[in-house]
């Protein structure tokens, strides 16, 4: 009997073993599978043509757009990063590219062989991302990005820095980085953080290829460098400066196009709210032959302008830069402002092709009518485009205004009607005198 029992004690217990075994197989069959992430395909050239065709005609863009501007895109002259990527649980290290169909540069794939040995295996697990900032010129400011949490972490990283000052000599210099809070530096970020840089080795500015203008290895730029550097020439050949005009750039980064063009203008000024720019624009403001730059630190806001353009010392020819970044519209009131300040010429260079649409119906309700619509294709194969428009006062009334002049309201002022003397006599005059009391009652 006591057999009999126990065989059915395990009988019964092996079934809810089973039973159980099947029920967790099926609630994992039912669990829903991690999904690959959706890679949207870059567009051509050819699909970008097609895309500001259509935009400018269903937004009813005046005139005619000039021949795109653009530049070969050489591997070695652009940014690279090495990025890790999570799915689920697993950990992946990846290259990614600025552009598609680029080649790698054998330092990339050097130093991403170099992070797959074991004695970086603690290092690597720390890793956020790697970034490869190109000078233009084939050499690169590398900015690691990673959690040194414990002396493992720090040997590991320590070894890693030795192995790049060995094996590396296009690397210019490195940077340990951190952001507070934790998130992915980004140099065209626009989300407000904090990052802490160290030197590892190296200095905190690089160069700009061969243009004597330097930038600090955490400000903003174009991935890729070559159609950037050549686009302060494309700028003066589109706007003609004089001798005796200035120059005011806006979100000026660097203030790269300013000090390009600094022997062009006889001022040029530039303005950004972030200490990286800072930092670069005042570094190429000392720099600079001519010694006509200047930079101011602030944000582009309407009242700017009142304050800044009603000195008598900053009156002139002006030409104002607003170089938008990212999809970030000009701040309110801010195009009326600029208007009101009675500039020569007006530069306005955007990627987002709602705020060019808006931005253009602004200066022309301002009395600046467009004149060129220059396509940037700074980044080729990204599938990126930027315009640059340029807009001149309208001193003929072409839109309909009073024309703009300069030093002078453009508020519309009606005609009066003047009577002359001679001819007063002539006038008819009509009057009727109120009745009385006693007519209204009779």
């Amino acid at each position: 009997m006591k057999q009999e029992r126990m065989k059915d004690n395990f009988r019964s217990t092996n079934k809810r073993a089973r039973g159980n075994s099947v029920r967790r197989d099926k609630i994992q069959d039912k669990a829903p599978k991690a999904e690959k992430p959706v890679r949207k395909a870059a567009l051509t050239f050819e699909d970008i043509k097609q895309q500001l065709a259509a935009w400018a005609q269903n937004e009813h863009i005046p005139g005619k757009f000039q021949a795109w501007y653009t530049a070969e895109a050489v591997p070695e002259h652009s940014d690279w990063r090495i990025l890790k990527t999570y799915r689920g649980e697993q950990e992946k290290l990846s290259i990614e590219a600025p552009a598609r169909d680029m080649d790698t540069p054998e330092i990339v794939t050097n130093v991403f062989e170099q992070l797959k040995k074991e004695h970086l295996h603690i290092f690597k697990k720390a890793l956020r991302q790697i970034w490869f900032r190109a000078t233009g010129d084939g050499r690169y400011a590398m900015l690691v990005q990673v959690n040194l949490k414990g002396r493992f972490s720090a040997h590991g990283y320590k070894t890693f820095i030795d192995f790049v000052q060995r094996n590396c000599p296009e690397v210019i210099s490195c940077h340990h980085i951190q952001c507070l809070p934790d998130i992915l530096f980004d140099p065209a970020g626009t989300t407000p953080v904090k990052v802490e840089a160290k030197s590892a080795f190296g200095r905190d500015f690089m160069p700009i290829g061969d243009t004597g203008i330097s930038m600090h290895v955490l400000d903003w730029a174009p991935r890729i460098r070559d159609p950037w550097i050549g686009l302060p020439l494309r700028i003066q050949n589109a706007i003609h400066p004089n001798a005796e005009d200035s120059f005011f750039e806006f979100y000026s980064g660097s203030s790269f196009v300013s000090a390009s063009l600094a022997n062009q203008f006889k001022r040029v000024v530039s303005m950004d709210c972030r200490e990286y720019a800072m930092m670069s624009s005042r570094l190429n403001a000392r720099n600079a032959m001519s010694e006509n730059m200047k930079f101011v630190r602030s944000h582009v806001e309407q009242d700017f302008f009142g304050k800044f353009f009603g000195k008598e010392e900053n009156e002139g020819r002006w030409t104002f830069y607003f170089n938008l970044p990212g999809d970030e519209p000009l701040a309110p009131g801010v195009v009326q402002a600029a208007a009101f300040s009675r500039p020569e010429r007006i530069l306005l260079q955007t990627s987002n092709l709602e705020i060019a649409a808006r931005s253009i119906k602004q200066f022309r309700n301002e009395g600046y009518m467009l004149r060129k619509n220059i396509p940037l294709y700074l980044e080729p194969g990204s599938g990126k485009f930027e315009l640059l428009f340029l807009f001149v006062p309208d001193r003929v009334g072409i839109l309909g205004q009073n024309p703009a002049q300069k030093q002078r309201s453009r508020t519309i002022q009606r005609p009066q009607e003047r009577v002359f003397s001679q001819k007063t006599q002539e006038i008819p005059r009509f009057s009727q005198k109120a009745p009385t009391f006693k007519q209204r009652k009779g």
